[in-house]
Protein backbone atom coordinates (compact mmCIF):
# COMPACT_ATOMS: atom_id res chain seq x y z
CA UNK A 1 0.00 0.00 0.00
CA UNK A 2 1.22 2.94 -1.34
CA UNK A 3 -0.11 5.01 1.84
CA UNK A 4 -1.23 5.69 5.58
CA UNK A 5 -4.45 6.90 3.85
CA UNK A 6 -4.82 3.17 1.88
CA UNK A 7 -3.98 1.21 4.92
CA UNK A 8 -7.42 2.83 6.94
CA UNK A 9 -9.36 2.40 2.96
CA UNK A 10 -8.59 -1.32 3.62
CA UNK A 11 -9.76 -1.47 7.11
CA UNK A 12 -12.69 0.36 5.79
CA UNK A 13 -13.68 -1.92 3.49
CA UNK A 14 -12.65 -4.78 5.81
CA UNK A 15 -15.00 -3.71 8.48
CA UNK A 16 -18.00 -2.84 5.24
CA UNK A 17 -17.33 -6.61 4.30
CA UNK A 18 -17.61 -7.98 8.53
CA UNK A 19 -20.48 -5.73 8.92
CA UNK A 20 -22.36 -6.99 6.03
CA UNK A 21 -21.36 -10.88 6.75
CA UNK A 22 -22.46 -10.58 9.94
CA UNK A 23 -25.86 -9.02 9.77
CA UNK A 24 -27.06 -10.27 6.29
CA UNK A 25 -29.00 -13.59 8.07
CA UNK A 26 -30.41 -11.59 10.67
CA UNK A 27 -34.33 -10.94 11.07
CA UNK A 28 -35.71 -7.48 11.80
CA UNK A 29 -36.74 -8.66 14.69
CA UNK A 30 -33.14 -9.70 15.73
CA UNK A 31 -31.14 -6.77 14.25
CA UNK A 32 -33.06 -5.15 17.65
CA UNK A 33 -32.46 -7.42 19.75
CA UNK A 34 -30.69 -6.17 22.86
CA UNK A 35 -28.28 -9.75 23.92
CA UNK A 36 -27.46 -8.98 27.80
CA UNK A 37 -28.54 -6.28 30.09
CA UNK A 38 -26.86 -3.16 29.38
CA UNK A 39 -25.68 -4.46 25.84
CA UNK A 40 -26.17 -2.86 22.18
CA UNK A 41 -27.92 -4.36 19.56
CA UNK A 42 -26.74 -4.46 16.34
CA UNK A 43 -29.04 -1.61 14.94
CA UNK A 44 -27.28 0.54 17.19
CA UNK A 45 -23.87 -0.34 16.13
CA UNK A 46 -24.47 -0.13 13.11
CA UNK A 47 -25.82 3.61 13.65
CA UNK A 48 -23.32 4.55 15.88
CA UNK A 49 -20.76 3.43 13.31
CA UNK A 50 -23.00 5.57 10.61
CA UNK A 51 -23.11 8.94 13.23
CA UNK A 52 -19.09 8.51 14.06
CA UNK A 53 -18.19 8.15 10.97
CA UNK A 54 -19.69 11.16 9.78
CA UNK A 55 -19.38 13.42 12.72
CA UNK A 56 -15.37 12.32 12.86
CA UNK A 57 -15.11 12.74 9.08
CA UNK A 58 -16.30 15.93 9.09
CA UNK A 59 -14.25 17.07 12.23
CA UNK A 60 -11.15 16.04 10.14
CA UNK A 61 -11.90 17.72 7.24
CA UNK A 62 -13.78 20.88 8.53
CA UNK A 63 -17.08 20.39 7.37
CA UNK A 64 -20.45 19.66 9.01
CA UNK A 65 -21.82 16.63 9.48
CA UNK A 66 -24.59 15.15 7.27
CA UNK A 67 -26.76 13.39 9.78
CA UNK A 68 -29.22 15.04 11.79
CA UNK A 69 -28.85 16.17 15.20
CA UNK A 70 -31.44 13.82 16.71
CA UNK A 71 -29.74 10.86 14.91
CA UNK A 72 -26.46 11.82 15.86
CA UNK A 73 -28.08 12.04 19.12
CA UNK A 74 -29.55 8.69 18.99
CA UNK A 75 -26.48 6.96 18.18
CA UNK A 76 -23.48 8.60 19.71
CA UNK A 77 -21.12 7.62 21.79
CA UNK A 78 -22.56 6.75 25.45
CA UNK A 79 -26.07 7.01 24.50
CA UNK A 80 -28.22 4.16 25.39
CA UNK A 81 -29.08 1.30 23.29
CA UNK A 82 -33.51 0.74 24.04
CA UNK A 83 -34.81 -2.81 23.11
CA UNK A 84 -37.91 -1.09 21.64
CA UNK A 85 -37.37 -0.56 17.96
CA UNK A 86 -40.00 1.64 17.63
CA UNK A 87 -37.78 4.30 19.14
CA UNK A 88 -35.42 3.64 15.68
CA UNK A 89 -35.56 4.00 12.16
CA UNK A 90 -36.16 0.71 10.50
CA UNK A 91 -33.79 -1.32 9.65
CA UNK A 92 -33.37 -0.35 5.83
CA UNK A 93 -32.72 2.81 7.13
CA UNK A 94 -30.25 2.36 9.60
CA UNK A 95 -28.39 -0.14 7.15
CA UNK A 96 -28.69 2.81 4.21
CA UNK A 97 -27.01 5.54 7.05
CA UNK A 98 -24.24 3.21 7.35
CA UNK A 99 -23.65 1.96 4.12
CA UNK A 100 -24.08 6.32 2.84
CA UNK A 101 -21.99 7.37 5.78
CA UNK A 102 -19.31 5.07 5.30
CA UNK A 103 -19.03 5.75 1.35
CA UNK A 104 -18.74 9.25 1.97
CA UNK A 105 -16.23 9.17 4.74
CA UNK A 106 -14.19 7.30 2.03
CA UNK A 107 -14.76 9.88 -0.47
CA UNK A 108 -13.50 12.42 2.34
CA UNK A 109 -10.29 10.27 3.64
CA UNK A 110 -9.54 9.38 -0.34
CA UNK A 111 -9.72 13.19 -1.04
CA UNK A 112 -7.61 14.07 2.22
CA UNK A 113 -4.13 16.07 1.97
CA UNK A 114 -2.13 13.77 3.80
CA UNK A 115 0.24 16.45 3.80
CA UNK A 116 -1.89 17.83 7.30
CA UNK A 117 -2.02 14.16 8.72
CA UNK A 118 -0.14 16.00 11.89
CA UNK A 119 -1.64 19.04 12.03
CA UNK A 120 -4.13 19.67 15.07
CA UNK A 121 -7.70 17.77 15.85
CA UNK A 122 -9.71 20.70 15.81
CA UNK A 123 -11.67 21.66 19.05
CA UNK A 124 -14.07 19.67 20.24
CA UNK A 125 -12.20 16.27 19.18
CA UNK A 126 -8.82 16.77 20.50
CA UNK A 127 -8.23 15.37 23.24
CA UNK A 128 -5.14 12.64 24.62
CA UNK A 129 -6.28 9.89 21.96
CA UNK A 130 -7.03 11.96 19.20
CA UNK A 131 -4.32 14.80 19.05
CA UNK A 132 -4.19 15.17 15.06
CA UNK A 133 -5.76 15.03 12.09
CA UNK A 134 -4.31 11.67 11.04
CA UNK A 135 -5.15 10.01 14.31
CA UNK A 136 -9.24 10.86 14.11
CA UNK A 137 -8.75 9.21 10.71
CA UNK A 138 -6.76 6.19 12.27
CA UNK A 139 -9.26 5.63 14.78
CA UNK A 140 -11.68 5.58 11.84
CA UNK A 141 -9.78 2.50 10.56
CA UNK A 142 -9.84 0.46 13.73
CA UNK A 143 -13.27 1.87 15.57
CA UNK A 144 -15.77 -0.48 13.56
CA UNK A 145 -13.83 -3.57 14.88
CA UNK A 146 -14.58 -2.60 18.48
CA UNK A 147 -18.06 -3.11 17.49
CA UNK A 148 -17.93 -6.12 15.76
CA UNK A 149 -17.37 -7.61 19.00
CA UNK A 150 -20.85 -6.72 19.87
CA UNK A 151 -22.49 -7.73 16.87
CA UNK A 152 -20.61 -11.06 17.63
CA UNK A 153 -22.25 -11.33 21.22
CA UNK A 154 -25.54 -10.51 19.82
CA UNK A 155 -25.25 -13.80 17.33
CA UNK A 156 -23.91 -15.48 20.04
CA UNK A 157 -27.45 -14.44 22.23
CA UNK A 158 -29.75 -15.23 19.14
CA UNK A 159 -28.02 -18.89 18.63
CA UNK A 160 -26.38 -17.81 15.28
CA UNK A 161 -23.76 -19.65 13.92
CA UNK A 162 -20.31 -18.38 12.80
CA UNK A 163 -20.08 -16.79 9.34
CA UNK A 164 -16.19 -16.58 9.43
CA UNK A 165 -14.47 -20.03 9.34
Amino acid sequence: MESKKDVIVNQLAMSEFLYTKLTADLSDEEYFKVPVAGGNHVAWCLGHMAVSEDRLAAAATGSKPRTSEATQEMFKGGSKCHADASKYPARGEIDALFRDNHAHMIEKLKAFDESTWNDPAPDGVKSDVLPTLGAIWSLMGVHPFWHVGHITVCRVALGKGHVLG
